[in-house]
């Protein structure tokens, strides 16, 4: 098939078919890549200064009726009541110092209320010798006050299957923790965050949450920089093999 071809001055640029094809293939595809990692980038930004900001703000207090909006997320909070150590869930695919293990969260019931309302992510706990045994976690029931940061649990990048959530087990092992999936279940009226809990608060594990995200606005900003200039590329790459010399005026056709 003959495509249209444009003369400018000495240089006619005659693209051919397949050539022309990959290039609208491929062009807007790196583009829309590199378009997606400023996107990236720019919600890295915002959630950076959003946990600065937390830092600088007074703990929420939270109470059996506390709603948590968008802008609870990070926030510093303190909670009074006690553990429900008959159930916790274990989230798999937790390393710490390159060691693998899982992050467990137990249910809470906050001071005036008659069930649980909190999931409070104690920290990380090693696999152990085998993944056919899960790791003890006893906690103490009575009455505590804890402190802590308010966060979605870690989220993985692949989970096969679906968890049977309306029948569980007293400790079960899940490759990804939707809470509000998960209280609706349960039946239970879980907020919307998890309490992670302070380094050294009652029953609490290794702590290892960080308030920085693995991957920074300025590496989706690099990945950004590297499809547009591999879209740049692609361009000039394009117009060289399909431009060549007018041949109307005795020279030679040679690449442009």
């Amino acid at each position: 098939m003959k495509l249209p071809s444009l003369t400018l001055g000495r240089y006619r640029f005659a693209p051919a078919f397949v050539p022309t094809v990959v290039f609208l293939l491929l062009f807007p595809a790196l583009l829309s890549l590199g378009v997606w990692q400023m996107e990236r980038a720019h919600a890295k930004q915002a959630l950076v200064e959003r946990r600065a900001a937390s830092e600088l703000e007074a703990p929420l207090t939270l109470m059996p009726d506390t709603q948590l909006g968008d802008d609870a997320r990070y926030h510093a909070a303190i909670v009074r009541g006690h553990y429900v150590a008959e159930q916790q869930w274990l989230l798999d695919n937790r390393v710490y110092r390159g060691q693998p293990g899982y992050h467990v969260f137990t249910p809470f019931v906050i001071e005036g209320a008659s069930a649980p309302q909190l999931l409070v992510n104690r920290g990380w706990v090693a696999v152990g010798a085998s993944r056919d045994f899960l790791p003890s976690l006893p906690v103490d029931e009575r009455n505590v006050t804890l402190t802590g940061r308010l966060d979605s649990p870690a989220s993985v990048g692949l989970v096969v299957g679906e968890v049977p959530l309306g029948s569980l087990d007293d400790r079960v092992l899940m490759q990804s923790l939707d809470i509000a999936a998960l209280a609706r279940a349960r039946g239970m009226d879980f907020k919307r965050y998890a309490l992670v809990l302070d380094e050294g608060g009652a029953g609490a594990l290794q702590y290892d949450w960080s308030p920085i995200p693995e991957m920074g606005p300025e590496k989706h900003l690099g990945y950004a920089i590297q499809w547009f200039g591999l879209a740049v590329a692609l361009l000039i790459i394009y117009v060289g093999v399909n431009t060549r010399r007018d041949g109307r005026d005795g020279g030679e056709h040679v690449k442009a």
